[in-house]
């Protein structure tokens, strides 16, 4: 057979093995392979959910428009205020308040000259408060850590298609608070409740997409979300362009990002997940309806005799938010065979998370415009997201080579960019780092959902999450040491993803193997039916 547009051996079973070790995971990826195809059904659905991947991140990038450096003017022309400030002539002319040249004047005595175009002016965030700034961007990933877990729980135990209405509802509170804050705390809480809301999205919309996907097709997954991504970084610019009041440039983005709620009612759940929680019925059900979206007239292999009996239509009609199952147990996690995978990405995402959202939120220490630089922050991605599926699925190099060969190109070459005396050089490099190590951003969603079974698979990416928001979380802070000291800053985010690189190898490859619904199917889908072996650490 082909996936992905490469040869590979079947493994080749007996009919009576081949029985009894296909289990509910195995049955929905066979039927997708041979009998659904990737068609109509899956155009809609990738093209839908990666809209909602792209658009809802918009607010990960909206805060740096509306906490742009403001200009200041003393509120009353004291003549021992002016001396302090350096201009007895002209008090309350516009003077720019930048830590630590003004700070010896109270900031309680200062005015922002133009109210209501940034958070720094309205809510006073200089000189001592300067802290709290950065601060934002940490409260909205750790939001975005408490997402996932709650994304990720949900997920596994009501379906994915529950779990994304449910990051919805989290998402239009917070969304519609932040504009309408009186104050910094308050707007503090609804930056918190949009990281919760934006990760419930991501990872709902990310795991729903690709396991509608048959195995040759889920490549598209290592590019595609994430060309939508830089679609909705860059959608912040022109919202903040358009409107100079924070709060309407804010409310704006909110509106942009609830595009995805549009078309929610008439989604239908995951197969992998009904399989997973033994609603085989309802997983044959969707698969049907699939095929004949795609034009598939054959019938469909029944679901295997073996597995646990189908939960009928009559008796999950009553509600729709009824606890099918609980999933794989996270403590299932903690197994030898899954010990050594579950630690080397927990670190991957860690390392990754603070270097890409550290470099993409590094745009007001570049010696360009706002506007500018992070449109060019969002766009030199673009051409790395489009190589990944020709590199996840070439023989040579696969999800393992892609990911590792990134961080050590994109790692050195940011560490490079340090030496550079000529600016335009420095910057080249810059940005070549800045996208080869969006690639490995790409593929490590695809490599880090193919490693673990689907009973625990959203869980599992849950937990990682939280390693990458703990990166995310220190990025504002290497941002902000960066205005100070750039070298220091970069090597910061360079080193863990040369740690990263070297632990990768220790990693199974999982190009072209099908997604295993338990751990019993992990080692019969990753081992051709060899006991699995890792190292025990």
């Amino acid at each position: 057979s082909s996936r992905g547009g490469q040869a590979h051996s079947p493994r080749e079973v007996s009919p009576v093995v081949a029985a009894m070790v296909q289990g509910p995971g195995e049955y929905v990826s066979d039927t997708m392979d041979s009998h659904v195809g990737c068609g109509k059904f899956q155009y809609f659905y990738v093209a839908v959910l990666c809209l909602t991947y792209g658009l809802v991140p918009i607010h990960t990038y909206s805060n740096m428009f509306a906490s742009t450096e403001p200009t200041w003017h003393l509120a009353c022309p004291q003549p021992s205020n002016a001396s302090k400030a350096g201009n007895s002539s002209a008090s309350c002319a516009p003077v720019p308040l930048v830590a630590p040249t003004n700070c010896s004047v109270p900031l309680s005595e200062w005015e922002v000259d133009t109210p209501g175009r940034s958070i720094v002016g309205d809510f006073k965030l200089e000189c001592e408060r300067h802290d709290k700034l950065p601060q934002l961007g940490s409260l909205y990933f750790l939001g975005y850590a408490i997402g996932v877990i709650v994304c990720g729980s949900i997920s596994d135990v009501i379906g994915r298609r529950w779990a994304y209405f449910v990051g919805y509802i989290i998402l239009g509170v917070g969304g519609f608070l932040a504009p309408l804050a009186p104050s910094w705390t308050v707007y503090a809480a609804a930056r918190l409740m949009l990281g919760a809301g934006v990760a419930a999205c991501s990872l709902a919309s990310y795991v729903w997409a690709m396991e509608l996907l048959n195995t040759s097709s889920r490549a598209v997954m290592s590019w595609l979300p994430n060309v939508t991504f830089s679609f909705g970084q860059i959608m912040a610019t022109p919202f903040g362009f358009a409107f100079p009041q924070w709060r309407s440039c804010l409310l704006g983005c909110q509106v942009a990002s609830l595009v995805g709620m549009t078309y929610w009612w008439s989604t239908l759940e995951s197969p992998q997940w009904l399989a997973s929680v033994g609603r085989m019925g309802d997983a044959h059900q969707v698969l049907c309806a699939m095929a004949r979206r795609n034009g598939r007239k054959a019938a469909l292999p029944a679901p295997p005799a073996d597995s646990p009996a189908a939960i009928s239509d009559a008796e999950t009609a009553a509600s729709p938010l009824a606890v099918a199952g609980s999933g794989g147990s996270i403590l299932a996690l903690c197994d030898r065979r899954l010990r050594l995978r579950m630690t080397i990405m927990c670190f991957n995402w860690f390392s990754i998370a603070l270097a890409f959202y550290g470099l993409s939120l590094f745009s007001p220490n570049l010696p360009f415009s706002l506007f500018t630089a992070n449109i060019l922050s969002a766009l030199v991605p673009v051409p790395f997201y489009i190589l990944a599926p020709v590199l996840v699925d070439a023989s040579w190099c696969g999800r393992k080579g892609a990911i590792a060969g990134s961080y050590f190109v994109g790692g050195g070459l940011l560490l490079y960019s340090t030496r550079c005396k000529e600016q335009w050089l420095s910057m080249t490099i810059f940005y070549a780092a800045n996208g080869t190590l969006s690639l490995a951003f790409a593929v490590l969603y695809v490599w880090a959902a193919e490693l673990f079974p689907t009973d625990i698979r959203t869980r599992a990416m849950s937990i990682q999450s939280i390693f990458a928001r703990g990166g995310a979380i220190l990025s504002p802070f290497v941002v902000d040491l960066g205005r100070s000291n750039t070298t220091l800053a970069l090597f910061l985010f360079a080193a863990p993803c040369l740690i990263s690189g070297v632990l990768d190898m220790l990693l199974p490859e999982t190009r072209g193997v099908p997604l295993a619904a338990t751990l019993e199917d992990l080692e019969v889908v990753h081992t051709s039916g060899k006991p699995l072996k890792e190292p025990l650490l």
